[in-house]
């Protein structure tokens, strides 16, 4: 199996950030939008990326701002790629080029694969968070909907990820990346290094389990 992304939401302080990187995260979202305690200032978030690793992707997470905020915010900020939260159309999306961009799907019930048409992006990240339940919960789809789901895409798994499932939802989904952001918090904003360390163990033994003999 090859290699499999790794990425840390809710990144609010340059400590946390560097100490991420050194644990082998590939890609740290910092969120523009959403909850308080997560958000961080544009130019608190611009002196920490100044700090880090060229090979890491810095990622803007937005939920229906204004087109000339997130282009502005990207622009200043240094971010490699925006991660869309909202109801954003696919119109609004393709406004964003040449900036590299990917959409948020909510997974709930009734979810299908209708929700990824119009989107001309090559990654989704589906988000498990507001299903309603578990994945594979009476009515709520399982991780091993997304390997169905890839046809659409590269996806990134999200929702609920912690130390405990992650290997087990890698091996039930086969993605591309997985995101992790309040299995691996104190609270919002506050990343848990321990929790960390300990997710990233998690998918590198995830991937061992499918390059081994037999």
């Amino acid at each position: 199996m090859s290699r499999v992304l790794v990425k840390v939401s809710g990144i609010t302080e340059e400590r946390d950030a560097i100490e991420a990187a050194l644990l082998g995260v590939d890609a740290l979202g910092f969120h523009f939008s959403g909850e308080r305690g997560r958000c961080i200032d544009p130019e608190d978030a611009r002196r920490i990326v100044e700090r880090l690793p060229a090979f890491l992707a810095k990622v803007g997470v937005f939920a229906d701002a204004p087109l000339i905020r997130v282009l502005e915010i990207a622009r200043k900020v240094g971010l490699t790629a925006l991660q869309l939260d909202g109801v954003e159309t696919p119109a609004y999306c393709e406004s964003l080029r040449p900036a590299a961009w990917y959409k948020t799907l909510r997974i709930g019930p009734a979810f299908t694969g209708d929700a990824f048409e119009g989107y001309a992006c090559t990654t989704f990240l589906l988000d498990w968070s507001r299903a309603g339940g578990r994945p594979g919960d009476a009515g709520v789809p399982g991780w091993r909907h997304a390997r169905a789901f890839s046809v659409h895409g590269r996806i990134l798994l999200s929702g609920g990820l912690d130390p405990g499932n992650v290997e087990a939802a890698i091996v039930e989904a086969r993605p591309y990346g997985v995101d992790a952001t309040s299995g691996v918090e104190f609270v919002p904003g506050k990343t848990n290094l321990d929790r960390l360390e300990d997710f990233v163990a998690a998918v590198r033994r995830a991937e061992r389990r499918f390059d081994e003999p037999g």
